[in-house]
């Protein structure tokens, strides 16, 4: 007789397309038969079903309609009485209040940080910190970056045994390096039009910039009217396209010249690794675990975040020589095959699992 598969249950703020998600969607397909997945996304948003394989076991729940850490908390807790969960998996602060449940019903946990909005990129706030503080001790805690390894220890006072530095990985196969460069200078960028990407900060340097130099942005989210309008005022219409949400976005990459990430607070960019697998050069500010992620070539093309100047003049630089850009594509994709293979790095992920499930 077969063995049941296991129930692992998920807690997202959004189940939009993100990082976060995007590992998420590649776990499950490694994990394959072994497991069943029930997806809890308390905003409604699960658009990044799109990416998950029709095989691939997966059912929604309900959005819940109540609010406030309290009434959250009852909600959560009857619900995951009847998951019959083999495992709790939650997604950063959104999902705290399924923590508290799942813990008061003495279920088994892994909890995932991958980072802050911008309205936490330079200090937490203080409540989370302590929330955190409090409901996270004693649970495995995964984080993708040696910043929030630091947070962790330093602001949450975790346990070093229990907070585990896992990186994100690439498919490797499916992100390729392309035959040739686009015919014309494209400055490319993937990720959700939130905040904390801060796509303002790569318009405004690209409105200093030859007029031959246009920008593509992957990506949907709740600064797309803001932006356009941004770039309507900054005369930049023909030059920058919207390119919206896409569930496979290796092919964007291929029609980019340089790969851009103007954020103002990241950790491990997912977007990033796929970029340097697709052979791209890469122009990025100063955030997160950026540094330590590009190989040494690269490290003269990381900008102050928010300095539109400097991602101007990094950008025009690497524009300007082709073979520049063949060499740091080169350094970038053999960096990925060396640490950030997807079959070994999702492989780590599943054994905090496999130990944390009951």
């Amino acid at each position: 007789m077969s063995q049941r598969a296991r129930r692992f249950v998920h807690v997202f703020a959004t189940f939009g397309a993100g990082g976060a998600q995007v590992r998420a969607v590649q776990l499950m397909h490694h994990l394959g038969d072994e497991c069943e997945h029930v997806v809890m996304a308390l905003d409604g948003n699960t658009d990044a079903r799109a990416m998950l394989s029709p095989s691939t076991k997966v059912t929604y729940a309900d959005q819940p309609k109540v609010r406030g850490f309290r009434a959250m908390r009852r909600h959560q807790i009857a619900w995951l009485r009847e998951q019959n969960a083999d495992l709790v998996l939650t997604y950063n602060w959104g999902s705290i209040e399924t923590v508290a449940a799942a813990k008061k019903l003495s279920l088994p946990i892994v909890h995932h940080e991958d980072g802050f909005g911008r309205e936490e990129a330079s200090k937490r706030f203080l409540r989370r910190s302590l929330m955190r503080r409090w409901l996270l001790r004693g649970l495995p805690v995964i984080v993708p970056s040696t910043v929030l390894q630091g947070i962790a220890a330093k602001e949450w006072r975790l346990r070093d045994a229990n907070v585990h530095l896992l990186a994100n990985g690439v498919d490797l196969q499916h992100f390729s390096v392309r035959a040739e460069e686009p015919s014309s200078l494209v400055v490319g960028t993937v990720g959700g039009l939130r905040p904390e990407k801060d796509h303002a900060n790569l318009l405004r340097a690209v409105a200093t910039m030859s007029a031959d130099v246009s920008v593509c942005l992957v990506g949907s989210g709740s600064m797309e009217a803001q932006l356009r309008e941004q770039a309507r005022q900054l005369g930049l219409q023909a030059r920058v396209e919207f390119a919206g949400q896409t569930s496979d976005t290796a092919p964007s990459y291929r029609g980019f010249t340089i790969f851009v990430l103007s954020s103002c607070t990241e950790q491990m960019p997912i977007a990033m690794l796929e970029g340097m697998a697709s052979g791209l050069a890469v122009v990025t500010t100063n955030v997160g675990d950026v540094a330590q992620m590009l190989p040494k070539e690269q490290l003269d093309y990381i900008v102050p975040r928010e300095d539109s100047a400097a991602l101007a003049r990094a950008m025009t630089s690497m524009l300007a020589d082709a073979s520049l850009r063949a060499r740091l594509g080169a350094a970038n994709r053999r960096i990925v095959e060396q640490r950030y293979e997807s079959a070994s790095c999702l492989d780590r992920f599943c054994a905090v699992y496999r130990q944390a499930a009951r």
